[in-house]
């Protein structure tokens, strides 16, 4: 009986250290600066902010930008070499949705909407420096359309409204 009580004891401990945390992503030899986005919207980062953090001299091809454990394609003025004052990494910010929480939930039906989260409004985007390269960029590209286009001969969009305001606490 004591036997197959450890056996049993053994195996879910083991099932237990099998759950991921969903900080993989991270390299702790890395400094991360952490940047706050409550707003879906392009964000501008300049190089008076960089100086500030410490990072003036870091080369525009080093800089690699994260949120929920997955790169964000960043767009800087210069592709290679320092920043000068003038210069700034861009980067499209979304606000924080209810993706990451599904893991909350027994089964995934219970998570009424995944468009809003039910902690916060605002979402982290970690900044850092990572000196080996494969880091996502946003190319600049020339905008050479012809003067007329054939329009489209139709269009489809779907509309969603998510209700987020005045439902009760519970």
């Amino acid at each position: 009986m004591k036997k197959i009580l450890l056996l049993s004891l053994l195996f879910v401990g083991l099932k237990g250290l099998s759950q991921v945390y969903n900080n993989e992503w991270i390299d702790y030899n890395k400094t991360y600066y952490k940047f706050k986005v409550g707003a879906t919207g392009l964000y501008r980062i300049n190089q008076p902010l960089l100086s500030s953090a410490g990072l003036g001299t870091v080369p525009a091809e080093q800089f690699q930008l994260w949120r929920n454990g997955k790169q964000i394609p960043i767009y800087t003025t210069i592709q290679n070499g320092v920043f000068t004052s003038t210069d700034y990494i861009e980067f499209w910010g979304e606000m924080n949705d209810g993706k990451p929480d599904y893991e909350l939930y027994r089964e995934l039906d219970y998570q009424l909407n995944d468009k809003w989260s039910m902690e916060t409004d605002t979402a982290a985007f970690f900044l850092t420096v990572n000196p080996s390269g494969n880091n996502s960029r946003l190319a600049p590209a020339a905008n050479n359309l012809p003067s007329a286009l054939t329009p489209e001969p139709y269009f489809i969009h779907t509309e969603g409204k998510y209700y987020k305001a005045g439902m009760p606490i519970i």
